[in-house]
């Protein structure tokens, strides 16, 4: 009878186990992590490369996150994107669909934060240097950066783009999407989240009836003000829940760092 308790209760506790697992408190959007019922970038519409022209796609065997050209040589990403990858990236630019056109480019070096922190999701971010530069051009320009801690005015509407699911089974997974989100005040966010969750280097962005949101495989690309690149998407619960702001990377929050190592 003992034997037969404790069996149970380990049956219990990896039940408990996995189903932590599958309903974590910080599921980053990556292609890997979308949920089996969802589909592409919430509530939004297809865009042209014309009007992102800094968007591009990280590809290892197809594409699985989104990133944001800042200088002709480097691209700003989120770091759960590049966090098991030494070789074998490439991003492709130029091109509103993640699985043609454009250019596709080697990624000679990525440099990941490093105070990164895979388990609270903070400072995710991640520079990826190219092997050679991209050509910019008053039509194909990098996105512009903040200065260091440079605030978003709380309300402020936001576009976010990217490749990722849309819950909408009818809408292509191969076009560029976007949708357009205001800011929320670090305050409302952590009573959505909890105070513990949303750190200084998160921005957060998504209206209180949901709707609209970026969502796997999103992740890593850009959330900008204009032509102001001000977050990175990186993570939240679920896709366009009500109650529940996308999270993205606060990107003044770092800029020091970003100069540090690109020279921009």
């Amino acid at each position: 009878m003992n034997q037969f308790i404790t069996l149970l209760a380990t049956a219990v506790a990896c039940v408990a186990l996995v189903q932590g697992a599958s309903t974590a408190r910080h599921p980053a959007r990556p292609w890997w992590n979308a949920p089996p019922s969802s589909e592409r970038i919430v509530g939004g519409f297809e865009i042209d490369i014309l009007e992102v022209p800094y968007q591009i796609s990280l590809q290892s065997y197809g594409h699985f996150c989104g990133g944001s050209i800042i200088g002709a040589n480097w691209v700003l990403t989120a770091g759960h994107c590049a966090s098991d990858y030494d070789v074998g990236l490439h991003v492709r630019v130029g091109s509103s669909l993640h699985g043609s056109g454009g250019q596709l480019v080697s990624v000679k070096r990525v440099i990941q934060h490093p105070q990164y922190n895979p388990n609270t999701i903070d400072y995710d971010f991640a520079l990826l240097e190219l092997e050679q530069p991209v050509q910019l051009s008053e039509e194909f320009f990098a996105v512009e950066l903040p200065e260091q801690d440079q605030e978003v005015e709380d309300g402020q509407l936001l576009q976010v783009s990217g490749w990722g699911y849309t819950q909408n089974p009818s809408e292509s997974n191969e076009a560029l999407r976007a949708t357009n989100v205001p800011a929320v005040s670090q305050e409302e966010c952590r009573e959505s989240y909890g105070t513990n969750q949303i750190t200084d280097r998160m921005i957060c962005a998504g209206y209180q009836a949901g709707g609209k949101d970026a969502c796997q495989g999103d992740s890593g690309g850009p959330l900008v003000e204009g032509k102001t690149l001000v977050g990175v998407v990186s993570w939240g619960i679920g896709c366009a829940e009500p109650g529940y702001p996308g999270v993205y990377s606060r990107v003044a929050a770092v800029r020091d760092w970003i100069k540090e190592h690109s020279g921009i």
